[in-house]
């Protein structure tokens, strides 16, 4: 190798590199938080802990991933033989009595269910003495370690209280100190927080639901409880004090005159508290309460996890403006790549402190909430929020947050079994749309979740995505084609054909929108009905071409199913063309009955482009442009019917387009109208500036939190886009991110990608590391006029032109290059 093209090679490898060792990666405010809502969150992926409060009294709430309430699981009658009836009404023209059908035929019959609501576990209050007003007050969460920091000057000391939620002990450690011997005084209790905080959409405050009793006993405080459906819950805290006193009381431990208090909490959820709590004392009391050295059990492991993949758009701006004056400056101006960049690392963040192998997926709140009763009771949302929640996942290096969504849907499986032969009559699964996590039946009847048969065909697209990005031919084999199978053996029965023999998939659903001319008032009372029952959604038919196909992928990859490869192949045959309309989008449902309604939050007939990957401009280049149109339509016409996370998606369709100015704006729109003092997303517009939905949950908009999963995997399509058969590099770069670097993002083609790049310079270097053997095309923003690389028997030209590149690697290959434009 030449001195030149060895030059190169470590301009490169410093590049993969620099993403972690240059920037860090956290966040700041400088105001303390009033409410819930405002807190600095941090977790395990199992518990999780929302600091907030003020200097001298603070809160620390805590919730469990596995406490839910309140929840009933009828007995799923036999409907099955009630599909030929709403199909003959749907043929008829009788739409509304179709609409209505399921549900009434349900109620007739007795059944009587509701999902489970996500409750707090309990709080930890901290109250520190004060002496004089405070000063250089700042509140921190440091990404990299998911510590938070309260810190002030009281007069000449300074005063600090951390805490994080330990990985390995799942225990929530805090510590008070100051840079004075003697000076840390104050006192500690465990109970729940003011139900002020928790008003609903009646204005009354939630009854919690639950009983509770605090006591103290030694340097224990012992917070227990019953109401949860899987039984009692609690904690245990231990109070450890350097130097100074401990005074229990009946309800609390008071501490004087001390240098250091450490506050350790243990946590027990749907277990006897008689069991639990002698079990949590022991284990606390073993502990030698050294924060520090729990800290050290807990920091490489989270660091790990976040470092695992990294993303700079702001190589030469300031990285600690506090995020009040960031978010002062998005409402006046486009957000600043400053901000951006802490949203993307914030969502990765939240991810990774929500979900985990061994707990349940994140739900609409991630792990955090407040409310006893939360907005959609913390739903598992299966038509869009859940999977927005995971779209960031695996680009991201983050295959053990995807094994909480795995782990989980596959142990339903039976269940999804039985609402399929009880609903449809149908092998396989039928996954509602919407969930709590005690039971996979299916509970809600309203029309728009019963007749949404595809919520188990977009999960089983996650599934597949795994063996694509990590090349774990194992997980394709045991875990990937048995679900995908459970998924086509539905859709094989389900499906019927039209009078030309093509598919139809009918009773279907484009997720919670309703045609335009399906909007029915009652002559008598004025009720406008919304008709949510159609034929041939264009989402149901992409879902199902997607399963079907990446089953004939992974199958004749493996060899296996053989005669279920021939008959998913016919299935994909008979499938119907994708539809343009009038205006030239493509169309919602692909069937004449039903007119495309603009006005909705919902991008589901997109699903094609994105989230599915069917639809690139090279394959299909009309119903490309067609997407385009349509997401325009959303943008311009339905502006005030999206949300926050609708904008976050929006985003993500953008980025699939190659359009990175316009899918910065949806960004740009999100965090003026969406986003709250410490980067929580809102479901519309919190502060009512008549932009999205109005949409109040007591005093304030919904809280939920996928859009801040979903802006991260906005940023990494914006940068790297893929599909089994091409790698997209920079494909929607905004203006203004004219340099940066991203470092082991994973792609479809089975390639660990990093790359730096400098517009200015025309410049990009790539490394390319294969975790399978791969085979595709590269395809850069701009014509290639130069192109050097350290192994150039690997990459090729390209069938597609100039502006692509044809590589073939073998897996653990390593090529890299660096390309002028």
């Amino acid at each position: 190798m030449d001195k030149r093209i060895l030059n190169f090679v470590c301009i490169v490898m410093i590049a993969a590199a620099s993403c972690e060792a240059a920037y860090q990666h956290g966040m700041t405010m400088i105001k303390p938080s009033e409410q819930w809502r405002e807190a600095l969150p941090t977790g395990n992926g199992m518990i999780g802990a929302l600091v907030y409060g003020s200097v001298n009294e603070e809160r620390i709430l805590f919730n469990h991933n596995k406490l839910w309430y309140q929840g009933r699981i009828g007995e799923l009658p036999d409907v099955s033989g009630e599909l030929p009836v709403v199909r003959k009404l749907m043929l008829d023209g009788k739409y509304r009595e179709a609409n209505e059908h399921y549900r009434k035929k349900l109620r007739e019959l007795g059944f009587d269910s509701a999902l489970a609501r996500y409750h707090p576990a309990l709080d930890m209050l901290v109250t520190t003495d004060t002496v004089k007003m405070f000063e250089d007050y700042a509140r921190t969460v440091d990404f990299e370690t998911g510590e938070v920091e309260v810190k002030w000057r009281d007069g000449e000391i300074r005063f600090s209280r951390k805490l994080f939620v330990s990985i390995p002990d799942d225990i929530s450690v805090m510590s008070i100190s100051s840079d004075k011997t003697g000076s840390v005084g104050g006192s500690v209790t465990l109970d729940i927080h003011d139900l002020e905080d928790s008003i609903g959409q009646d204005g009354k405050w939630f009854d919690p639901g639950f009983t509770y009793n605090t006591v103290v006993d030694g340097e224990f405080v012992v917070f227990r409880a019953d109401g949860s459906d899987g039984g009692e819950f609690g904690g245990v805290l231990r109070v450890l004090a350097k130097n100074g006193t401990l005074e229990p009381d009946l309800k609390a431990i008071r501490f004087s005159d001390t240098d250091e208090v450490v506050l350790i909490v243990g946590f027990f959820a749907n277990e006897p508290a008689d069991t639990a709590v002698p079990r949590l004392k022991k284990q606390l009391a073993a502990l030698d309460g050294d924060y520090d050295a729990l800290l050290s059990r807990h920091e490489p492991l989270h660091r790990k996890k976040f470092n695992a993949m990294g993303v700079n758009i702001n190589l030469s701006g300031k990285q600690d403006t506090p995020n009040e004056y960031l978010l002062l400056d998005a409402y006046r101006n486009p957000a600043s790549t400053e901000l951006v960049q802490r949203l993307f690392d914030y969502g990765r963040y939240l991810l990774i402190s929500s979900s985990r192998a061994g707990g349940y997926p994140a739900g609409l709140q991630g792990i955090w909430n407040g409310d006893y009763r939360p907005p959609w009771g913390g739903l598992y949302g299966i038509n869009e929020n859940l999977q927005m929640t995971y779209w960031q996942a695996l680009p991201g290096n983050m295959e053990e947050s995807m094994m909480a969504f795995y782990d989980y849907f596959d142990s339903h499986l039976d269940e999804f079994r039985h609402n399929a032969k009880q609903l449809w009559g149908c092998r396989g699964i039928y996954i509602p749309p919407f969930m709590s996590p005690e039971s996979g039946v299916m509970r809600h009847t309203a029309p728009h979740v019963m007749y949404w048969t595809d919520a188990a065909g977009w999960l089983a697209s996650f599934y597949y995505d795994y063996y694509l990005f990590t090349g774990d031919e194992d997980f394709l084999r045991n875990r990937a084609i048995p679900f995908m199978k459970e998924v086509a053996l539905f859709y094989e029965d389900y499906i019927v054909k039209d009078e030309n023999g093509k598919n139809m998939i009918f009773p279907s659903q484009s997720p919670e929108n309703q045609p335009a001319d399906k909007m029915i008032e009652d002559p008598k009372s004025g009720r406008i009905y919304k008709i949510k029952v159609q034929i041939n959604s264009t989402i149901a038919i992409a879902v199902s071409k997607e399963v079907f196909h990446n089953m004939v992928e992974a199958c004749e990859l493996l060899g296996v199913e053989r005669d279920g490869v021939k008959r998913w192949k016919k299935m994909l045959a008979d499938m119907p063309d994708y539809q343009v309309n009038e205006d030239g989008a493509i169309r919602e449902w692909m069937h004449p009955d039903f007119k495309d309604n603009y006005e909705h939050r919902h991008q589901s007939h997109i699903y094609p482009l994105f989230p599915g990957n069917e639809v690139t401009e090279e394959s299909n280049p009309e119903i490309y442009e067609a997407c385009r149109v349509a997401i325009e339509k959303r943008l311009v016409i339905g502006l005030k019917s999206q949300t926050g996370w609708s904008l976050a998606h929006m985003a993500n369709v953008y980025a699939r387009l190659g359009d990175g100015d316009r899918a910065l704006e949806a960004l740009n729109i999100l965090s003026r109208c969406c986003l709250g003092q410490n980067l929580f997303t809102y479901h519309n517009d919190w502060r009512k500036m008549g932009v999205t939905m109005n949409h109040n949950y007591g005093r304030s908009a919904p809280f939920q939190m996928d859009a801040n999963f979903g802006i991260p995997a906005a940023v990494m399509e914006m940068l790297c886009g893929s599909t089994p058969d091409m790698l997209r590099i920079l494909p929607a770069l905004p203006t203004q991110w004219s340099s940066g670097e991203f470092n082991d993002m994973l792609t479809r083609t089975g390639t660990r990608t990093s790359a730096r790049w400098d517009m200015e310079k025309k410049e990009i270097v790539l490394a390319l590391h294969a975790e399978r053997d791969a085979l595709f095309d590269i395809k850069f923003h701009e014509r290639v006029a130069e192109l050097e690389s350290n192994r150039p028997e690997a990459v090729g030209s390209s069938a597609y032109g100039e502006h692509y590149r044809r590589v073939k690697l073998s897996k653990g290959e390593e090529v890299r290059m660096r390309v002028l434009f």
